[in-house]
């Protein structure tokens, strides 16, 4: 039994459908009547007969289409009558039916009774020889409007829409005839839309609006309006295709430009990458990529920065598999491991970079507020394998340029100079000890001739003797002098270096040579410290021996004449005896002098000296001396520094520095004096004039013994060379910086131990800053 039932329901169900196809396919306008008279189902033949939505008919009785009260009582009559009539039977009436727009329609109406209760009702429009051929031509017009497949609109003097076709019901809404057209505007376009109708009841208008069907949705239209003294027809475009195209095209366009944007692959992809998120409005987006055997993540955010982060968790290799737009779970441990921490609200995706031969990677996106639909998804998946083919070429450069990167960071941790040179000799490759021993920059020396377009050779006959070999032999090592750039000062310029090079062959072809140098300043400055020192040596221990035989006849003499001036004198003996007396001192100054730079006499016992109280010291017993010769002290740095030391020795070669300071300007001038405390704890104190300077031919020698500038009678020579000698004691270093003309520096550095034989700081790492006092 159930069975049946099933079977009966099962063709019942298969009945009603085919009932209603073949009444929507009747050529004839007709409706199916329920035993109140009211519409349950109508064709498009009636829907475009009375011009009236299918919506709108069903439901509603049918008389309220009859045009006159007779017929309406005539129909209603008949159909009483013919409910309780068995199925077939039925009648005819000729009536008039209403449409909504136009003239009334004469019909003749066939009703008949169906076998479950229903009635069908079928119109026959009659031909009326008498309708005028306007009326006709505004019937077809009319029914022609009602056909197109663009929206068209009806709207009167006050703006209320009393018509509207299929196309425009279908685009807007079922309940926009008789509500006004601008309510159809959204609330920025009403003034515009106002203004349209203005417009157009003195010709025409056109243009783009926003309108809102009344359901709230909004539609982007293009309308078009023409109006006179009647009612304005306004046809309506639905732009939004038209949009989405122009959005998809524009967004193609633009990753497409940014995958050429940058010679950085990088740079290129996250743009392409940052283009089609901004296009749908990703909140976030990130790129895993394979470089080098190593995941790397390239994230991107709203301010446009990406770096790169190196993976712990690779992507699984089922990710490669998956489909090209797969939703993730922000919670799962591998989506958060390899795209990093998702909020548990995002909406995130996961789009696999598929190139034509492998997976280059895989693309997040953390979708924004707007659902995507899909169309939005294929688009998606058309872009990243753009992305995905440009990322692909680029890989390589990728990968090639991080190779090239961590060899220059390599050559860059040498402290010589190690360039590469083509065929030609033009520089491939410049490290940054070149830049610092040859003071030139990369970019300037790249694809110059090093040794004669970029720091040429001083000899430019040596450098053609070098590279003549170098192609000879395939391998030269010697000592050649090149020059900085012309901005550097002149005893600054001329770089000696010692120059290995070797030639790089392809299958016996030369393509370029490897160039090594080393600095040989540094070693050339060694070598003349330590001549000096030997010099110093030298001649310290022969004055020291002449200075002890010295010493005891001049004993005598000193001696004897100090007891003479004890003795009455005549004036003119006692004046002889007194020259002889300082002439005895002065020897005897002097002899302490040499002993005291032979180092033969014991220095004082060193303890903790404050040096910037020394130096008050110091500048109080010479004040009155310096202000009478109109010398002006200024000390620009005064910092608090205390080491191990001989105060006696370390104020004896202030008094020296501040004394030959004075000395190179007989005519007055400023003494400017730092005493800076180092890092490592040590001083650094300098003295500079603002004399004649010292000629760069002499100041080797100016730390000599015996050595003066001074006129005779005026120095012995040895201040400079005892201050040196105290200094070396300390463990410290004094140097010279001096340019004709421009006064001289004097440089001296002391450890915080006071110790000979601990490391020095460096006496030229800069002049310190002034501070005027």
């Amino acid at each position: 039994m159930e069975r049946v039932t099933e079977a009966h329901a099962v063709a019942t169900t298969a009945g009603d459908a085919l009932f209603r196809e073949a009444l929507q396919v009747a050529p004839v306008a007709t409706v199916v009547l329920d035993r109140a008279g009211l519409v349950v189902a109508c064709n498009r033949a009636f829907v475009d007969l009375v011009q009236v939505p299918a919506a709108k008919v069903v439901g509603e009785p049918f008389l309220g289409w009859l045009a006159r009260a007779t017929e309406r009582e005539g129909f209603g009559r008949s159909f009483m009558g013919l409910r309780d009539k068995d199925a077939g039977r039925g009648f005819s009436l000729e009536v008039g039916l209403v449409p909504k727009l136009g003239p009334r329609v004469e019909c003749t109406v066939q009703v008949q009774r169906l076998g479950d209760g229903h009635v069908t009702v079928t119109c026959h429009p009659s031909v009326d020889k008498s309708l005028s051929p306007e009326a006709e031509l505004g019937l077809a017009v009319t029914r022609s409007l009602d056909a197109l497949d663009q929206g068209m609109l009806l709207v009167d003097l006050e703006s209320k829409i009393v018509h509207a076709n299929p196309a425009a019901v279908e685009l807007l809404g079922d309940a926009i005839v008789g509500r006004s057209f601008l309510e159809l505007a959204d609330p920025d376009s009403v003034s515009q839309l106002t203004r349209a109708l203005t417009v157009a009841h003195a010709g025409s208008w056109q243009g783009e609006v926003e309108l809102r069907r009344f359901d709230g949705e909004p539609v982007p239209v293009e309308l078009s309006l023409a109006a006179g003294t009647g009612p304005a027809v306004v046809l309506v475009r639905d732009v939004r295709e038209r949009r989405r195209r122009a959005f998809e095209e524009r967004l193609i366009g633009q990753v497409d430009r940014c995958l050429v944007s940058s010679p950085d692959p990088r740079a290129s992809v996250m743009a392409a990458c940052a283009a089609l998120g901004g296009g749908l409005g990703c909140e976030r987006i990130v790129v895993l990529v394979r470089v080098g055997g190593a995941w790397v993540r390239w994230p991107w955010d709203a301010r446009g920065t990406h770096r790169v982060v190196p993976l712990e968790v690779e992507p699984p290799e089922q990710w490669d598999d998956a489909p090209p737009l797969e939703t993730v779970d922000p919670s799962d441990p591998q989506v958060r491991g390899c795209f990093g921490p998702l909020e548990p609200h995002d909406v995130a995706h996961r789009v696999v970079l598929r190139a034509p031969s492998r997976v280059v990677g895989h693309l997040l996106l953390v979708q924004g507020r707007e659902a995507w639909d899909a169309r939005d998804r294929t688009l998606i998946g058309g872009l990243a394998s753009q992305i995905a083919l440009g990322l692909a070429n680029g890989l390589l450069t990728i990968e090639t340029r991080e190779l090239a990167a961590y060899q220059a960071m390599v050559l860059d941790q040498t402290t010589v100079l190690l360039d590469s040179v083509d065929a030609e000799g033009r520089v491939i490759t410049w490290n940054r000890a070149s830049e610092q021993i040859l003071g030139i920059p990369g970019d300037q020396a790249l694809g110059r001739r090093l040794g004669l377009e970029v720091a040429p050779a001083v000899d430019p006959r040596q450098w053609e003797a070098l590279w003549s070999t170098l192609l000879r032999e395939g391998m030269v090592a010697r000592e050649i002098t090149l020059l900085g750039p012309e901005s550097l000062p002149a005893d600054k310029r001329e770089v000696p270096l010692h120059v290995e090079a070797r030639l790089l062959r392809d299958e016996g072809e030369v393509r370029g040579a490897v160039i090594v140098g080393l600095d040989l300043r540094e070693r050339r400055g060694l070598e003349q410290q330590v001549l000096r020192s030997q010099k110093l040596a030298a001649v310290g221990l022969l004055a020291a021996g002449i200075a002890h035989e010295i010493n005891n006849p001049l004993s005598g003499v000193v001696g004897y004449s100090k007891l003479l001036l004890e003795k009455h004198l005549p004036d003119n003996v006692r004046e002889k005896v007194e020259k002889i007396a300082q002439s005895g001192e002065r020897c005897r100054k002097i002899v302490e002098g040499v002993l005291l730079f032979s180092r033969q006499q014991d220095g004082g016992e060193r303890r903790r000296v404050d040096l910037r109280r020394l130096l008050d010291r110091v500048l109080s017993i010479g004040e009155y001396q310096w202000r009478m010769h109109n010398i002006r002290i200024i000390r620009e740095i005064d910092d608090s520094v205390e080491i191990q030391a001989d105060s006696d020795q370390i104020e004896q070669v202030m008094l020296n520095l501040l004394s030959n300071a004075a000395d190179a300007m007989p005519r007055g001038g400023t003494v400017r004096v730092a005493l800076q405390r180092l890092p490592d704890g040590g001083a650094r104190l300098s003295v500079a004039d603002e004399g004649h300077g010292i000629p760069e031919e002499i100041q080797a020698r100016i730390f000599d013994p015996f050595f003066s500038t001074k006129e005779i009678g005026k120095g012995t020579g040895l201040g400079l060379a005892i201050s040196y000698g105290i200094v070396q004691d300390h463990g410290g270093d004094i140097s010279v910086q001096s340019t004709p003309g421009h006064g001289a520096t004097f440089v001296v550095t002391l450890p915080a131990s006071g110790k000979s034989g601990e490391p020095r700081p460096d006496p030229a790492a800069g002049p310190p800053t002034s501070a005027s006092t």
